[in-house]
């Protein structure tokens, strides 16, 4: 950010037509001349005066050396400005609840879906992807497999089984024996798992088959994730401190660029004071003429 203020070009023609109208006045003779003469001077005073001090507003007016009392408040008080700034900011532009107003209003849980179902195909059709997950899911696989709970819980399935069978069954099948079998044959199909093209293609037609935007079942996916997704928005949003952003931000900022920041919001109202200023000062003087005449 950076360069100069931008000045309006009304406030400069302003100043130009009151000198111009000073420097007319003598030409005209008797009383017009005067209340002319004054109208130019007053209003080219009271114009320069507002100029001025705006100019002092932003920069630090220096008289051979000595700075100017009160000149160049948005310097001296830019700690208090970027504070209010900040305070303004996060309380009523962009506070998380605005924030999520906003993004509610929009097909944020849709553009979501899209995002994951782009990364899910683009991951399907990575072979290294593909291989880390498949190499996962075996080892996390055989972990739950080993696990004693699993063991027993086999064991219960195989015991009421074969209860079921009746007293033969009872008598000639061991349920410890065919619950091990169980288990280690989904370990080994666990251990394969890895390495078998048929489980990769699955994984492909697994992404094929999510639902393409726009259909009623891309939609219905949508409605059943929107409760979760607006759970984590709110979540995101709570942890975002606004306006320790926003100060952070413009404490970054130079001098100058504060300094600009605020001429570049606020330039077209401060040319309307300057030449407001020239307007009013016109106004006095052609009163000033007829309270002397």
């Amino acid at each position: 950010m950076t360069g100069t203020r931008k000045r309006n070009w009304k406030s400069p023609v302003t100043g130009l037509a009151f000198a111009a109208l000073t420097a007319a006045s003598f030409a005209v003779p008797g009383e017009w001349g005067k209340m002319l003469f004054l109208m130019g001077a007053a209003g080219f005073v009271g114009w320069g005066t507002n100029a001025v001090a705006i100019k002092m507003l932003f920069d630090r007016i220096r008289i051979l050396g000595v700075p100017v009392p009160f000149s160049g408040i948005v310097p001296l008080k830019r700690r208090e400005l970027i504070d209010s700034m900040s305070r303004s900011v996060a309380s009523h532009l962009v506070h998380p609840g605005a924030l999520r107003e906003q993004i509610l209003k929009s097909d944020f849980v849709a553009a979501l879906v899209e995002v994951a179902r782009d990364r899910v195909r683009a991951a399907a059709a990575d072979e290294d992807v593909v291989g880390r997950v498949l190499r996962e899911v075996s080892s996390r696989g055989r972990e739950v497999v080993k696990s004693g709970s699993v063991r027993e819980h086999v064991r219960r399935r195989v015991v009421d089984g074969i209860r079921e069978r009746g007293f033969l069954a009872r008598a000639f099948v061991d349920p410890d024996a065919v619950g091990s079998a169980i288990l280690e044959t989904a370990d080994n199909f666990l251990v394969q798992l890895p390495n078998d093209p048929k489980a990769r293609d699955q994984v492909r037609a697994l992404a094929d088959r999510l639902p393409q935007a726009g259909t009623d079942q891309a939609k219905a996916l949508e409605e059943r994730l929107r409760p979760l997704a607006e759970g984590m928005l709110e979540a995101t949003l709570a942890r975002i401190d606004v306006e320790k952003t926003v100060r952070e931000n413009l404490e970054g900022f130079s001098d100058q660029e504060i300094k600009l920041l605020v001429q570049r919001s606020t330039r077209e109202h401060l040319g309307w004071l300057e030449v407001w200023g020239g307007i009013l000062g016109a106004i006095a003087g052609a009163a000033m003429h007829l309270v002397l005449r």
